[in-house]
Parts: structure tokens; C-alpha cells; sequence
């Protein structure tokens, strides 16, 4: 983006439009010839490749191009202040100097700085330099990261493209995919937006509120505007429409429209783009809040089973889209979370009213209490809303998604057919009941809580035969040391932490005689069911 002054546009009839500049061998001889002052301008004063660059403004027909291009070149550059010491410093010191000192001359001056160099244990020449040398045109250009002509030219279009929008009203916009990142770099932004769909599939228009439309947070929200707009042009096929308020012309508004085949080859592309910078990732949160809640939920919660989805698939309500900022998904149940950032009550309203357009959609809504107000409330028939000062609370969430979970495995188990249950084999395990009927385990598990079957006794997540118990136990009858037992057990196919479970279904006791697990015996306590059944 440019700065205002430097926008290039035409009126006509109520519309506005950027002056691009054509991929031509003029201009692609002014952009080379830029570059090369910056260029030849490094270790050197940046007052220096200020001038070289005012004689070409001289030249040029359009001084408003040559500083544009300048100015996206000068934020490829690093300046630093050539000082011997720091020049705020000295310069106080100097100043403060001479005004006690009452130095009025040219001699008094340079008694003074005589004096003061002493002082700071410089000599005269490097105090002279020092005093000026972090003022604009006296810092040293110490790298240029150049870029070729044609990219220059492409980024100055699509600069102009931004710059438009910052003035915006209103911006809507189409696109033929990239809905992914797009809507991504929307709540990145933190962008106030509604969605709408076009048609069948995921065809959308998305409306996104202008900086100008705001009462506050206009500069920075216009930024944020800007930043969308590599994410649109990087579609194949896209448009953009916008309200742009001109405040020179009276406050008059007028409608920018652009498309992808109309600006095709003249702006820089997102590929160009992330190719330049390296390939730099983009930010994986769009606030620290979300980061903040996601790490302590995975870090707290995270062994409860619900897999945490950052920025999950579109929620279609109606004729609009609602893009969450979390989902939380178990047993097939889904539970969203949309954090509320700074907004406008036209679009609270907005996103209440798309809320409860969304039928047997369950939704979590955190707000700011500093955001917070009344509307909210309303939104508790159709989402549970949590307020946060600085960090989204977990208790409620996690509560909430407990809820959730006992309530879906009770239902899921009921529908659990136990009659058609049959266990064929000494030692059936739970997991494999679960996958011959495809339901999670834990829906199995507390649908079987009650299940007695013929011919077996459930022993932690296994089905043993009565068969199968006798033989253990009339091995184990024979043995004294707990891990004789152990590998007894072991051997007839149960292993691990199932081993110890059979040892305690069948009436043993481990008797410790000291620490070391090797010296450890078995003792049958009193004969169980299992022991005594008479199938055993």
C-alpha cells in the first residue's frame, strides 16, 4: 500500500479506478532505472539517493509514479545511523553546553564542541557527524534487497489496488476458490464480514466492512483491508467491488470494480509474492487469544479425546456462511467455538442472526466483557455464550463438552443391539465387539456395563471363557511367585495390565516381602464366581 497522496485515480461518471501502469518497455525502463539508484545508493547517504531520486521525478512525466515505486523500494532497505556515539546524547550534551556557555559565534561554537568532545571521548570531526547523523537524509542505506523491474511494476499496481481500499466503505468480492485462505486472512484480519452463497456448492460473495465505516481502529482496520486483497487475486477467476468515500470531492462516493481478466499480467501475484519473501508461513493464530486458549486447552484437556480443529469447514446458514474459529469433534458430535473480536452492532446483529439461522448446530460464543453488551444475550437460546477478560476460560468449555459427550454416549449406547452379541473364542476383546458393530469403543463400553453373557466373564476390557479361567487358575494353583503367575497368564493370551486383572478376577493377592518385585508371592483369597461356576 502507498501512502494517500501518492494514489493514482480517475473519475469518471461516478466510478474510481487506479491508473495502472502498463508492462512496457517505457515504463519497465523507469522501474530498472530506480532500482539502480537504490542500488548504487547503499553504504551511502540516504539525502544522497534523495536527490539522484528527485532528478528523476525531474524528468519523469508523472512524479507521483517515481515516488511510488521509491517508496516500495524503500521499504526493501535498511538504515542505520553512522555514529561514533549516540546522537540524541550528543546532541543534548552540546546544546545544553552552548546554552550555559551562552555561545552565540562560530568561535564559541567550536570552543564548545572542543569542550563536550572531551567529555564524550570523541574527537571534533566524529561530535560533528554524530550531532546529525539519525536525521532522515543523513542515515547510511546499508542494504537494498532489489527486485527485478517488471515485479516492481506489478507491486505498484496492486499497491495502487490497496491504497483505493483503504478508503472503503464497503468492500465485496468473489472468487473462483481459495476460499480456504481466504476466509483465513479475513479472520486473521480480524475483518468485520458477512458471507453469502451463490448457488449450488461453495460459491460465495463476501461483503467486508471499510475502514471508513468504523468509528475507531480506521488506520490500522484499513491496513487490515489492504492485506486481504493478494489473497483474492491469488484465485484464478475473482472480482472486487467497493464504496469508496472521496472526502476531497465533498464526501462523495464512488464504485471501484475490478476482475482478474481485467488486471491479468499487470499485478503481482501471491506466488511472486511469497517466492520474494522466502516463503515465509503466515501466522497460525489470528490473535493471541486464540493461540493462548488453543495451547492451554491441548496442554490441559487434550487427553479427553475431542480433537481440536482450528478454523473448521464453513457453517451454511441460510444464504449465509459462518466460519468458526474452533471446532471440537468426538463420537461424530461437533461443538463450535466463535471468538468475538471488535465489531459494529450492525454486525453483531449479523452474526446473531446467522447464528439462529443455524439449526442443530451447537455453538460456543466467547466475548470480550469490554465488547460485550446486551445483544449477547440473546444468543443463549441458540449458543451458550462465555464472557473472558483476557483469556477464554476452559472450565465452562470443557463442562460443556462433557455434557455433551455423556449425553451422546448415552444415546449411541442405547441403540446398541446386545441381543445379537455373540462371543466367539476364549478371549474376545472389547475393541473388537466395537468394530464388528462400527461404533466407538466408548459407546460400546458403557452400553456392555450390564452385559453378562453365557460361557465368559468380563475382566477389564476382555471377555474370557469360563474354559479358558479354569486352566489358568488350575496353573496358577501350582505356582508361588507373582511373576511365575504373570507369565503363566501371559502365555494363555492376555497381556499387560489385563494380566493383573485376571490375578484379581480369579481370588489372588500379591504378598510383598520388600521392594523388589522378584520376591513378590500369590495368595488365593476366597474362591469367586468366576472360580466356582460350574462350567469352570
Amino acid at each position: 500500500m502507498l501512502p494517500a497522496n501518492l494514489l493514482r485515480a480517475k473519475i469518471s461518471r461516478g466510478t474510481i479506478r487506479p491508473v495502472y501502469v502498463s508492462i512496457d518497455p517505457e515504463a519497465l525502463a523507469l522501474a530498472e532505472r530506480i532500482i539502480s539508484d537504490f542500488r548504487d545508493g547503499v553504504r551511502k547517504r540516504k539525502g544522497a539517493l534523495i536527490e539522484r531520486l528527485k532528478e528523476v521525478e525531474n524528468e519523469s512525466r508523472d512524479y507521483k509514479l517515481v515516488r511510488g515505486m521509491s517508496a516500495l523500494l524503500e521499504r526493501r532497505c535498511t538504515f542505520e545511523a553512522e555514529s561514533a556515539t549516540d546522537p540524541i546524547a550528543a546532541r543534548r550534551a552540546v546544546f545544553e553546553e552552548a546554552s550555559r556557555a551562552r555561545a552565540t559565534g562560530a568561535d564559541e561554537r567550536e570552543a564548545v564542541i572542543q569542550r563536550m568532545c572531551g567529555k564524550l571521548g570523541v574527537s571534533p570531526e566524529a561530535l560533528e557527524r554524530a550531532l546529525y547523523s539519525d536525521l532522515e537524509e543523513e542515515l547510511i542505506v546499508r542494504d537494498f534487497k532489489p527486485i527485478s523491474a517488471e515485479l516492481l511494476i506489478k507491486r505498484y499496481n496492486l499497491s495502487l489496488m490497496q491504497t483505493l481500499l483503504f478508503k472503503s466503505l464497503r468492500v465485496e468480492f468473489t472468487s473462483s476458490g481459495n476460499w480456504k485462505a481466504i476466509f483465513r486472512e479475513v479472520k486473521r484480519q480480524g475483518l468485520i464480514y458477512s458471507v453469502e452463497t451463490q448457488g449450488q456448492g461453495s460459491d460465495y460473495r463476501v461483503s467486508v466492512d471499510g475502514p471508513l465505516s468504523l468509528f475507531k481502529f480506521t488506520e490500522r482496520y484499513g491496513t487490515s483491508v489492504a492485506k486481504l486483497l493478494p489473497r483474492i487475486t491469488a484465485s484464478e477467476r475473482w472480482s472486487v467491488k467497493a464504496e469508496i468515500l472521496a472526502r476531497s470531492k465533498g464526501g462523495r462516493v464512488y464504485t471501484f470494480e475490478t476482475n482478474s481478466q481485467e488486471v491479468e499480467g499487470l499485478i503481482a501475484t501471491e506466488e511472486e509474492g511469497r517466492a520474494d519473501a522466502g516463503g515465509r508461513p503466515t501466522a497460525a493464530f489470528d490473535s493471541t487469544v486464540e493461540e493462548r486458549f488453543a495451547k492451554s486447552f491441548l496442554a490441559s484437556y487434550g487427553s479427553l479425546g475431542w480433537t481440536l480443529k482450528r478454523e473448521p469447514e464453513p457453517l451454511v446458514a441460510g444464504t449465509h456462511v459462518l466460519i468458526p474459529d474452533f471446532s471440537f469433534e468426538k463420537l461424530g458430535v461437533k461443538v463450535y467455538l466463535e471468538v468475538v473480536g471488535f465489531w459494529t452492532s450492525e454486525y453483531l446483529e449479523r452474526k446473531i442472526g446467522k447464528l439462529s439461522s443455524i439449526a442443530g448446530v451447537d455453538m460456543i460464543v466467547a466475548a470480550d466483557e469490554s465488547l460485550a453488551c446486551s445483544r449477547l444475550e440473546r444468543l443463549r437460546s441458540k449458543a451458550q455464550v462465555v464472557y473472558y477478560k483476557k483469556d477464554v476460560p476452559l472450565k465452562p468449555i470443557v463442562e460443556h463438552l462433557r455434557r455433551r459427550e455423556s449425553s451422546v454416549l448415552g444415546e449411541q449406547a442405547g441403540r446398541v443391539d446386545i441381543g445379537s452379541i455373540v462371543l466367539s473364542g476364549d478371549i474376545v476383546r472389547l475393541e473388537d465387539v466395537a468394530r464388528e458393530k462400527g461404533a466407538p469403543l466408548e459407546v460400546v463400553n458403557l452400553a456392555l456395563q450390564d452385559f453378562r453373557p453365557r460361557g465368559h466373564v468380563r475382566v477389564g476390557d476382555l471377555f474370557i471363557s469360563h474354559k479358558r479361567l479354569r486352566e489358568m487358575d488350575e496353573k496358577l494353583g501350582k505356582v508361588e511367585m507373582l511373576s511365575e503367575a504373570l507369565a503363566i497368564i501371559e502365555s494363555s493370551g492376555v497381556r499387560g495390565e489385563e494380566a493383573s486383572k485376571v490375578l484379581d478376577a480369579l481370588g489372588y493377592t500379591s504378598l510383598w516381602e520388600g521392594m523388589e518385585i522378584e520376591k513378590v508371592r500369590i495368595s488365593k483369597r476366597v474362591p469367586t464366581p468366576a472360580a466356582t461356576s460350574k462350567e469352570m
